[in-house]
């Protein structure tokens, strides 16, 4: 897609969410760009309501309004499931003496106009101390099913889909240390007011968290637009009450100080229609494209930046580094590498077997295989802007 394209795909998916948010009618689709390329966008973003929904304020055809209301429908029903559970969840958690936190969409939701433009994949709860057993044994009354652990929390789901992730650690220790440590060893929620067990963070923590999780996502496999309608929107929602000189100091404490910048100014660059220059279209159309949680090969992107090695040489030790992967990668998949680095050639080849079948791993080998010096440039440069040196 050229520059003209990018900028105009990107002027107009803005117009929609803006027109969303406002509560009008949006400019009409303009020529070359086609409804099914917005609905895909919105399907693949989690961005169905806020597009669908702007979608069907304009003039089309009927048909084409019998192919997004399901979208909106569906949509609608999913957050009002949602938010039923996430009240009925909060009361049984207070009323067992159960110390708690909703974290990301579960709260995000509440700061848009109205919970239907936030979707979310699931509802994200931190559990304190050791309640994890009574928090089953609650979800399971509800009609939750536990599915499984996975990294730093438990996954459940019940007959209609919803799905909750109950937490033990506020972050994944095995993405980044410095911020696991920070919510660790920083104890930086307060009670909820009415509540003795429910728990909340500040305007300026809970930023600072969703930007934190934001930079997991991207550094770990990229992730999509949605995030930025975030922050466009909590930032609009709280200008004048956030203190923006404690956001600054703990941004700049996990490093992610450059991050936001970058993706504030792209937030307000997309929906405020201001112009952009190529970084942040480029960035933007990896956002696009990355979906709303990111794409599994673009798990090399971040490890490829580190050490800020010429981009120009990068591809032979991109493809170095997916085949003999450092140590410090392998360990979060092989823990009882830790202390034996001999064993390192043999968590290659175990891993090797394992890229025979695994779909995402033949996926970041095409990916390997097939990436050209352009692309390399163009995307190694968004993470080398970004800055986030991760360690793990």
């Amino acid at each position: 897609m050229g520059i003209n394209e990018n900028a105009e795909l990107m002027s107009y998916l803005g117009e929609l969410v803006r027109a969303q948010l406002d509560n009008r009618v949006p400019k009409p689709i303009p020529e070359g760009i086609t409804l099914n390329q917005l609905m895909d966008i919105a399907r693949r973003g989690q961005i169905v309501y806020l597009i669908y929904g702007a979608l069907l304020k304009l003039p089309l055809k009927e048909e084409e309004y019998n192919l997004i209301r399901p979208g909106v429908i569906n949509s609608t029903i999913k957050t009002l499931r949602q938010v039923c559970l996430i009240n009925e969840l909060s009361a049984e958690l207070e009323k067992a003496g159960i110390r708690n936190q909703f974290l990301k969409g579960s709260v995000m939701k509440f700061v848009y106009p109205n919970p239907e433009m936030r979707e979310m994949s699931d509802v994200d709860i931190m559990i304190y101390e050791s309640s994890l057993d009574k928090t089953d044994s609650i979800l399971c009354k509800m009609g939750f099913t536990k599915k499984t652990d996975i990294k730093h929390h438990s996954i459940y789901a019940n007959k209609a889909g919803i799905i909750v992730e109950a937490h033990w650690d506020l972050y994944d220790c095995n993405v980044d240390k410095e911020q696991f440590m920070y919510y660790k060893d920083n104890f930086r929620a307060r009670l909820s007011e009415g509540k003795k067990y429910s728990y909340e963070f500040s305007k300026e923590d809970f930023y600072v968290y969703m930007i934190s999780h934001m930079a997991k996502h991207f550094y770990e496999t990229g992730c999509g637009v949605r995030n930025l309608v975030d922050i466009y929107v909590y930032n609009n929602a709280y200008d004048g009450v956030i203190e923006r000189s404690t956001v600054d100091r703990e941004l700049k404490k996990l490093g992610l100080d450059e991050f936001e910048k970058h993706m504030k100014n792209l937030a307000y660059i997309w929906l405020d229609n201001r112009p952009a220059n190529q970084f942040y279209l480029d960035l933007f159309e990896y956002m696009l494209d990355c979906g709303i949680y990111g794409k599994g090969e673009n798990g090399v992107w971040g490890q490829l930046i580190k050490g800020n090695a010429d981009l120009d040489k990068n591809r032979s030790r991109l493809k170095k580094w997916y085949y003999f992967p450092p140590k410090s990668y392998m360990t979060e998949y092989y823990p009882w590498l830790r202390n034996r680095t001999w064993l390192l050639p043999a968590t290659w080849i175990i891993r090797a077997f394992h890229g025979i079948t695994n779909r995402a791993s033949i996926e970041r080998k095409n990916l390997i295989s097939n990436v050209d010096k352009d692309t390399i440039m163009r995307v190694g440069n968004i993470y080398k802007t970004l800055n986030l040196d991760f360690k793990k």
